[in-house]
């Protein structure tokens, strides 16, 4: 059965699909938010396989919110719901796997969970590329925050606060200035989602942002460590692997 969650800041647009989707046996509402911080959130926790998601939107809007949905819940596709055509277009261009018009029509509801059923687990991953990849390509202000956890709740913090990431025993801890998070995936996969930024591989085991470093210290046989503050403790000391020395000596200008 495939699980989905509604975000609609109208409660009766919710209310409205909810009731369609109820008619189905092969899907389950799981979950609904009003708004895209709670959306996140919310998908982070239940890992929906869907979100028909409400494009226009008070506050962050449907497509900023489908960035931080698909950092959040990697594996859920994107069903945007909108009252005009244009935007039902739009979301076409930028990946969606399908669009709802509003009013909602029970059938238009039954056909977009019928091509959901049908996805083979090679094109469920193969609409979730093409997503993430438009996405990030359309938007004009990307939402910078990762979607991590502490104490059993789920927290959105900007990639900015982020001073280091560091991985032990299968386990992705994300240190930033306002305390120690857990990201749920691996450190190659949130490697992947913060490229284009200054957060960097420097290690097997590290992710360091470049902007945090403190001093550069070089070590025998042509190796470095980075020294960084840490709030609350004295300044951590992280090794530079063999394989980046090359790639950080250009990207600081060293010899």
């Amino acid at each position: 059965m495939l699980k989905a969650i509604i975000v609609d800041d109208e409660l009766p647009a919710r209310d409205e699909l909810k009731f369609l989707l109820s008619q189905l046996s092969s899907i389950s509402v799981i979950g609904e938010a009003d708004n895209g911080p709670t959306a996140v959130g919310l998908a982070a926790q239940l890992c929906p396989d869907v979100v028909f998601l409400d494009i226009q939107m008070r506050g962050m809007n449907g497509i900023e919110t489908a960035l931080a949905l698909r950092t959040a819940s990697p594996q859920s596709l994107i069903v945007f719901a909108t009252a005009y055509d244009e935007y039902a277009i739009k979301a076409f261009e930028i990946g969606a796997v399908d669009y709802l018009l509003k009013p909602f029509e029970g059938e238009r509801v039954t056909a977009t969970v019928l091509r959901l059923e049908k996805y083979h687990p090679e094109e469920w991953q193969l609409a979730a590329n093409r997503l993430d990849q438009t996405l990030t390509s359309v938007i004009k202000q990307p939402v910078h925050k990762l979607a991590v956890e502490k104490n059993g709740k789920i927290v959105l913090i900007d990639y900015d606060d982020i001073i280091y990431v560091h991985t032990q025993t299968g386990s992705v801890s994300v240190v930033t200035e306002k305390g120690e998070y857990t990201y749920t995936g691996t450190l190659s996969e949130l490697q992947e989602r913060l490229r284009g930024t200054t957060i960097l591989r420097v290690h097997r085991s590290y992710l360091v942002h470049m902007g945090k470093v403190k001093e550069i210290i070089p070590w025998f046989k042509g190796t470095y460590w980075l020294k960084l503050p840490v709030p609350g403790t004295s300044d951590l000391e992280i090794p530079v692997g063999k394989g980046q020395i090359k790639k950080l000596k250009e990207l600081l200008g060293l010899k």
